[in-house]
């Protein structure tokens, strides 16, 4: 890069090659206002068309397009929030609905009779161990 640079300088020099004509900034304001269209004032406004601009409708309601946008972002997000906490709160209750019925069944009297039975031990046998133990 150095190189390329003092190369350049060698061959060209350290002088600007570039030069601005002789009046040109005293001129370029008046040049580039020349260029501009006129600005129609509203006392310049011909008798057939004395309506006022409007602003466009879409320029007026945009704050409230604004508004609505944020409002159904909120809902939405609400809305997914909810469901979600419903969704969990629903689980739970299948879980311990379904551990309720578990305890249940494991001490309800059908499944100690069974046991019983498969045992073969009747009332006099239990009566008897409770005794034998004491």
């Amino acid at each position: 890069m150095m190189n390329e640079e003092e190369y350049l300088n060698r061959k060209l020099g350290r002088n600007n090659p570039f030069s601005v004509p002789e009046g040109y900034f005293e001129q370029l304001t008046d040049q580039i206002m020349s260029k501009l269209p006129e600005e129609k004032s509203q006392n310049d406004q011909t008798p057939g068309n004395s309506k006022p601009e409007k602003t466009a409708i879409i320029r007026r309601l945009r704050p409230w397009l604004y508004a609505a946008a944020c409002i159904c972002v909120g809902v939405f997000i609400a809305a997914i929030a909810f469901n979600n906490d419903n969704e969990k709160v629903r689980k739970q209750m299948q879980i311990a609905t379904a551990e309720q019925e578990s305890v249940e069944s494991y001490y309800s009297d059908n499944y100690v009779e069974e046991e019983a039975d498969y045992a073969m031990v009747d009332n006099q046998d239990i009566y008897a161990y409770l005794l034998a133990e004491m």
